[in-house]
């Protein structure tokens, strides 16, 4: 895939062209301009005045870049214990990459989990890697390195994302869909830009509910309100089949996966049950329930 040829305007799905200068992304019939920055990392974050709560991440972690990986490699420590490289291993796992694949990572970070991808899908795989972090995506793009594979970076909100339907064969994100500004759009969004068949796995922090009354996790839900997070159910798109949710890191954080199905699912409330000389489907129970 010619990464910058699949690019499209995160505001209204137009085709990006590259101008002449080198630099510049721009749609015909959009007054929409994106920058390559000098690193070779493309600036494709939509809205450009970011909501308040988007904003907010995206300056704390532009802050925390450089201790980032210290300190949430402590918070799974403290959470059991917990193997932090066998459970990454085990959320990447959930996609069940092959060599080859083309695979977006929105919310990369400093790159952890992309190493992990980038090993399942090497070689001749396409990891796409994003952030709305300028400085975790930069260091990332410092640490990672492969020969076999194509390797591509933007700066992007996840609510708004610049490619078309079906462009990928799985999408991945950890860490940050509880504080997304658009949060049930992020979710329409990684679908979306999902092949049929392809699966979404998402996860973040929120105690499990059989813990929440005990002593240190009450401890923990009271130091951090992320952990207060109940898991988005609601913001699951409606033709997403084949459903799975998993608490990891000790019962802190959960994981979701999911396939992408070609149609929302539905019921037929008008089939009627068979063997019976009357109309008797859901549709009759529901109506009879109303009187």
């Amino acid at each position: 895939m010619n990464f910058l040829q699949s690019l499209r305007c995160p505001k209204n799905g137009l085709p990006l062209q590259l101008e002449n200068d080198g630099k510049t992304l721009t749609a015909n019939g959009c007054d929409c301009t994106y920058e390559i920055l000098d690193n070779g990392i493309v600036n494709l974050v939509y809205p450009t005045e970011l909501l308040p709560e988007d904003a907010r991440e995206q300056y704390l972690y532009d802050q925390a870049f450089q201790r980032y990986d210290r300190g949430v490699s402590w918070v799974f420590e403290t959470l059991n214990h917990s193997n932090e490289a066998e459970t990454r291993q085990f959320m990447i796992g959930l996609m069940k990459l092959k060599p080859g694949m083309t695979v977006l990572e929105v919310g990369a970070g400093t790159g952890k989990d992309s190493a992990i991808i980038m090993e399942q899908i090497a070689p001749n795989g396409h990891a796409v890697l994003s952030d709305l972090s300028p400085n975790m995506l930069a260091l990332a793009k410092e640490k990672l390195h492969r020969d076999d594979l194509q390797i591509d970076y933007f700066l992007g909100n996840g609510s708004y994302l610049p490619f078309a339907d079906g462009t990928f064969d799985a999408v991945f994100h950890f860490g940050g869909i509880n504080t997304f500004s658009e949060r049930k759009r992020a979710f329409d969004e990684l679908t979306r830009v999902v092949k049929v068949g392809g699966k979404v796995v998402v996860g973040d922090e929120s105690v499990a509910p059989w813990l929440r009354n005990q002593p240190t996790w009450q401890t923990l839900l009271k130091a951090n309100p992320l952990f207060r997070a109940e898991v988005p159910f609601e913001d699951v798109p409606t033709n997403a089949e084949q459903f799975g949710i998993h608490w990891i890191f000790g019962g802190g954080f959960y994981v979701m996966e999911y396939v992408v199905g070609a149609k929302p699912s539905e019921v037929d409330v008008t089939l009627n049950m068979p063997n019976k000389d009357f109309a008797d489907n859901w549709q009759v129970r529901a109506d009879k329930s109303t009187e």
